[in-house]
């Protein structure tokens, strides 16, 4: 006696396994209404698909596919999209939102359809709940219904709409001083951030020095008047761009016009015009 009800319970779970429904991706749950809409409704009827629920993109496709295959395989009078596109201006209505059954009556009614066939996709934890529908327009009697449970595959995360990513934060002290120290390596820190402008100005300064450096070793005898020259002017275009590597993460964070006005600096080296030596020049644009 104690085993009838493990047996029941038994019988139980295997009957509730069998009744759920089966897991498909969209184009299954498309096939499969279309498929089961020919088998339940009548040979020569004219029908409409009127609307699906759900995001647009999706909406169109389902319709579209839906559609093609009631065309191309059953034996049915399918009414042409396009006049219930135009007709939805007149009867506000949406292909891709809710339709009341007694709307559908009337819309089915306005286009002589004998049946109307109506859906919708909605979320279910970390599936979606399909639903397709044929009304009867002359007594808004349901002919026909199939629901589906649909997984999220390739197909269906085309079709939905992507979620735009969260805007970044203010950044930090800690973050725009650390940028700027690695600013030391010409520019780096700005490159990273994005800031093109600022990575090529303490490109271009943190070279200017060097080639200075070099001048002053190479190029330059001890008995040339210019001797130190050129380390001197090395060694303050140096200081300024570190100085101005250190700054720009902070300007450009916070005022836009402020760093597109010190993209406009231009550092020129130039001979001095009254006796030897170089001449460093700064240009700004307006």
């Amino acid at each position: 006696m104690k085993q009838i009800p493990l047996i029941i319970a038994l019988l139980f779970i295997g009957v509730t396994a069998f009744g759920q429904d089966k897991e498909v991706n969209l184009d299954e749950a498309i096939k499969g209404s279309a498929s089961y809409l020919i088998e339940c409704l009548a040979p020569g009827t004219k029908i409409a698909v009127l609307n699906f629920s759900a995001d647009p993109a999706i909406s169109n496709y389902v319709i579209k596919e839906l559609t093609a295959l009631l065309v191309n395989d059953g034996d049915f009078i399918v009414v042409d999209r396009s006049e219930l596109e135009l007709l939805q201006w007149e009867m506000d209505f949406q292909l891709s939102g809710e339709v009341s059954d007694q709307s559908a009556q009337s819309i089915g009614k306005k286009i002589g359809a004998q049946t109307v066939i109506s859906g919708s996709l909605e979320p279910l934890g970390n599936r979606w709940h399909m639903v397709i529908k044929a009304l009867e327009v002359e007594t808004t009697t349901i002919q026909a219904q199939k629901n589906y449970t649909v997984k999220r595959d390739a197909k269906l995360s085309s079709l939905l709409p992507k979620t735009p990513k969260a805007p970044k934060g203010p950044k930090t002290i800690g973050e725009k001083t650390g940028t700027g120290a690695l600013n030391i390596l010409f520019g780096l820190g700005s490159y990273l951030e994005g800031d093109i402008a600022g990575g090529l100005t303490l490109t271009a300064g943190y070279t200017a020095a060097v080639g200075l450096f070099v001048i002053e070793a190479a190029a330059l005898n001890w008995d040339n008047p210019a001797v130190g020259v050129p380390a001197t002017i090395g060694i303050t275009v140096a200081g300024v761009t570190l100085v101005y590597g250190f700054v720009r993460p902070f300007i450009y964070n916070r005022n836009p016009q402020a760093a597109a006005l010190l993209d406009n600096m231009h550092i020129d080296i130039v001979p001095a015009s009254i006796g030897p030596g170089i001449r460093l020049g700064y240009t700004f644009q307006f």
